[in-house]
């Protein structure tokens, strides 16, 4: 499926937050109660909800009109979109389900912050990718509220005007090359972390559960690596990596060492021996057959007796003409 990402060198603008009762990045609502930062549906008294308005580096499935694709917002995108929504004040405007109608009033914006280092989320989200945008709302509106107590609102989902750009993920369609793990690095070949056995280039903080991964793609964003099950070429060393549907690490098992340069200068002299030998094995097949032809062509006796023939003289003196001087048209 083709992934697309919003061009962060072009104007992005953000038209506006809508609540949704399926978000798009998949992260539902948190709601706080007086006493615990706890999931609560019950309480009435704080009426804060919290969620993400976008994940970064995370591909989000797209159907229009029967068209499938995935699109992503890098943390320069995500950056610059923010910034263009608050420049409009629009703060504290929403919609409902994308119905078209801007509603004022109704929440008041408490927070809103980029992922980092420093700033995570609530475990309950999990692993989110840095860049990621995370707002808290305060609802004023009572109607709003019970929608969202019985969650027929569930999330965050934007409205955006904006550019896109086709990525392209595998760097390296030499298939040949990927057949046997030996073969996935060469000599002064950069990788961004490490590569995969479909020939796409990954990176990584540290490669451990509970770690995010990453593909990365031709022009260097990083898409959030689809789920299921690599072989990954890691510093000489190749792994099997479970990832989740989030990008996550769930497994990491070694597989084997990668063969040192020289054992694998080795197997290509092996190769090579063994492509020549056979060569020349067909040869000698196709030798022996020809001189088998030709012993069988000698023993075979004439049908008839070759006659004689006239030499070729001229009719004025009736001497030899040499071979040579004769013209023949065609």
């Amino acid at each position: 499926m083709d992934i697309y990402k919003i061009d962060e060198t072009k104007d992005i603008e953000m038209v506006v937050n809508s609540f949704v009762s399926e978000p798009a990045t998949e992260k539902e609502w948190l709601f706080f109660n007086k006493n615990k930062n706890q999931m609560n549906f019950y309480d009435d008294e704080k009426h804060v909800v919290t969620s993400v308005v976008m994940l970064a580096n995370t591909p989000i499935y797209r159907n229009d009109d029967g068209r499938e694709y995935e699109i992503l917002f890098t943390p320069e995108a995500i950056q610059k979109m923010a910034y263009n929504y608050f420049s409009k004040e629009g703060f504290n405007k929403i919609s409902l389900n994308h119905n078209g109608n801007e509603i004022n009033n109704a929440v008041v914006m408490l927070e809103s912050y980029f992922v980092d280092s420093v700033k995570g989320v609530p475990e309950k989200f999990g692993k989110i990718p840095n860049g990621s945008w995370v707002i808290s709302y305060k609802i004023m509106d009572n109607e709003i509220w019970k929608l969202i107590k019985d969650r027929k609102l569930r999330g965050f989902s934007i409205e955006v005007i904006a550019d896109v750009k086709k990525l392209n993920l595998n760097m390296r369609t030499n298939k040949k090359n990927n057949n046997k793990m030996g073969k996935f690095m060469k000599k002064n070949e950069k990788f961004a972390e490490a590569v995969t056995d479909q020939g796409v280039n990954v990176r990584f903080d540290t490669l451990e559960v509970g770690q995010l991964i990453y593909a990365v793609a031709e022009d260097g964003t990083e898409v959030i690596l689809e789920s299921g099950t690599y072989l990954i070429n890691y510093e000489n060393v190749v792994y099997e990596v479970v990832v989740d549907e989030n990008g996550t690490i769930t497994s990491v098992n070694e597989v084997t060492n990668e063969p040192s340069e020289n054992e694998m200068e080795t197997e290509m002299e092996t190769e090579m021996e063994t492509e020549m030998e056979t060569e020349m094995a067909a040869i000698k097949r196709r030798l022996e057959d020809l001189e088998s032809k030709i012993a069988a062509f000698t023993q075979v006796k004439p049908p008839v007796q070759a006659k004689k023939q006239t030499p070729i003289v001229t009719d004025s003196n009736k001497e030899r003409v040499h071979f040579t001087k004769i013209k023949v048209k065609i």
